[in-house]
């Protein structure tokens, strides 16, 4: 069967089926501002595509969404844009303002996509306000609307939507990526503070939780309990549902893009790390949960956390790969390109975790981590502070500042990273020493404090103030070794008794007396926790039993 009989509709009439096709083609070939002609099989694509969408036939727009436009748009739309709303509308029929909405989703994700100085600041504009259409059409309504989409489409939307916010922060902040046209535009959009402000941004992102109940629900799934219980009939709306829970993922990314570690945790602190959860099903978005709750956990200096989150998702992404290979899947799509830019991020920041806490990681990722960043990780563990500059700025996010506009002169859009970058080292410089320190205390039980001193190159004058540094040094070990956060998705809290440090010491007059950490595992302890854990889903087994023998029709 040819490519384009996949499109072209069928009403079991063959004279029926011609003459539509002939009146698609008459559409297509007929253009409102006289421009080219639309090639009769995205014309066709057009249509079978509008009509899948209509008739809520999931399976068949994923295929269309992720392979055929992406097919379409090699074969006829390399050097040229795909067709304007006009065409399209001429094509399909009028009456289908969703579809015009969610095409031209993909038109300007497209637009920006295809140019590495990014679209005009008009298209920019008209994106914005193309999501504003898409999000009232969902927010406002009285009742939850009529639309299936795939599961990776609902996430593309939030994500793209945020990742088009910061675009254009950074295109704000950097006049060397506008041309001299968009100085005026720019000056009469924010003049309207309409267009990519953070306040819309957030208020629909907040809205999307808001509608959809969403934090309600994951808590009452957390619990045992029944969402639809919390749910009112958005909440209990498919839609509703996915979008409210991908717009958890689009905050969190948001508020570690301004900084704001913290509330980037709380935010998807009733997310849990199941393999049965809604971003199991879509790649990029396990990628980039992974990859923002990591970062927070690492600048909040939770690294141990962060390490099990990164190692993890650096599995996932080698399983991934693994699978691809095996189904000689040659073809790759913009997801696999974010996903593997993000893979070379996660060794940067792993490299820094493992770094300042070090700890046995599964052989795959750690090979991997060698290859790529050994010689800089053995730098690093020597105190080098230009090599945690360095991993830090190849691994961190673009961050933001949403309010920085500049007309002409020089490039602010690198300035919040750099403040970021500065903070971290801050930090870092507090603990450059433990690698160090840690080096020479596993060589010994006991050490006398003018030794170690000696070791580290400190001088006599400043022997008191080292004597301050070491115990310093001994609560951040302290902080370590407690390396379990309770807020955010990932913190593991099952196991908050055991250390996560390989050393602890204290000093005793002239003295430092050090004890190795590590004790062979509780086999038993580990038992016998899970047998616990066993009876206890036992007896809410039983109690449901009980319940769905006196109420058959539960």
């Amino acid at each position: 069967m040819s490519r384009r009989a996949e499109y072209e509709p069928h009403t079991g009439d063959p004279e029926r089926d011609l003459a539509y096709d002939r009146e698609q083609r008459g559409r297509a070939r007929t253009s409102s501002d006289g421009s080219d002609d639309v090639p009769g099989e995205v014309a066709d694509y057009l249509v079978y595509f509008s009509r899948c969408i209509e008739e809520e036939n999931v399976d068949e727009v994923r295929s269309l969404y992720e392979h055929g436009f992406a097919d379409l748009t090699e074969r006829f739309f390399r050097e040229r844009m795909w067709p304007d709303e006009q065409q399209v509308e001429a094509i399909v029929g009028p009456g289908r303002r969703l579809f015009i909405i969610l095409y031209k989703e993909l038109y300007y994700r497209q637009l920006y996509a295809r140019n590495q100085r990014g679209p005009s600041l008009t298209h920019r504009y008209e994106s914005f306000m193309n999501y504003q259409d898409l999000f009232s059409e969902v927010l406002n309504a009285k009742e939850p609307i009529t639309l299936a989409l795939p599961n990776i489409w609902l996430w593309d939307i939030v994500d793209e939507f945020v990742y088009q916010f910061q675009a254009f922060c950074l295109f704000k902040a950097n006049p060397s990526k506008r041309i001299l046209d968009d100085i005026d535009e720019l000056m009469n959009i924010e003049e309207n503070q309409n267009a990519w402000n953070i306040y819309p941004v957030l208020n629909i992102l907040y809205s999307l939780l808001s509608k959809s109940q969403i934090n309600e629900q994951l808590a009452a799934i957390k619990e045992r309990r029944n969402p639809d219980e919390v749910a009112d009939e958005f909440g209990q709306s498919s839609l509703y549902f996915k979008l409210g829970y991908f717009s958890l993922v689009g905050l969190l990314r948001m508020h570690v893009l301004l900084a704001d570690y913290h509330q980037a945790l709380k935010t998807v602190e009733v997310l849990e790390m199941d393999p049965k959860g809604l971003y199991n099903t879509v790649p990029s978005c396990l990628v980039t949960l992974h990859y923002f709750v990591g970062f927070s956990h690492m600048m909040m200096r939770n690294y141990g956390e962060a390490t099990k989150i990164f190692v993890n998702c650096l599995l996932y992404i080698q399983r991934m790969k693994s699978v691809q290979l095996q189904n000689q899947q040659t073809k790759k799509n913009f997801q696999y390109d974010v996903i593997g830019k993000t893979n070379d991020q996660l060794y940067q920041l792993l490299a820094i975790c493992l770094t300042l806490q070090p700890q046995r990681i599964d052989e795959a990722v750690s090979s991997q981590l060698w290859e790529r960043v050994g010689d800089r990780m053995s730098r690093m563990a020597n105190g080098d502070i230009d090599e945690f500059r360095s991993c830090f700025q190849m691994g961190c996010p673009k961050f933001l500042s949403p309010t920085t506009v500049v007309y002409e002169g020089g490039n602010l859009s690198k300035e919040p990273l750099i403040r970021q970058c500065q903070a971290f080292l801050e930090g870092i410089e507090s603990q450059i020493a433990l690698p160090i320190l840690r080096g020479y205390l596993k060589l010994y039980t006991t050490l006398p404090t003018h030794k170690l001193a000696s070791f580290m190159d400190v001088k006599e004058a400043d022997y008191d103030s080292f004597l301050g540094k070491l115990l310093t040094f001994k609560m951040i070990v302290n902080e370590l070794g407690k390396d379990v956060s309770t807020v955010g998705v990932g913190a593991d809290t099952s196991d908050v008794d055991e250390t996560t440090t390989d050393i602890d010491f204290y000093v005793d007059r002239d003295m430092i007396v050090i004890a190795d950490t590590k004790v062979s595992r509780r086999v038993g302890e580990h038992f016998i926790k899970h047998i616990h854990k066993l009876y206890e889903v036992q007896s809410i087994l039983s109690k449901l039993e009980i319940v769905q023998k006196s109420n058959p029709a539960a």
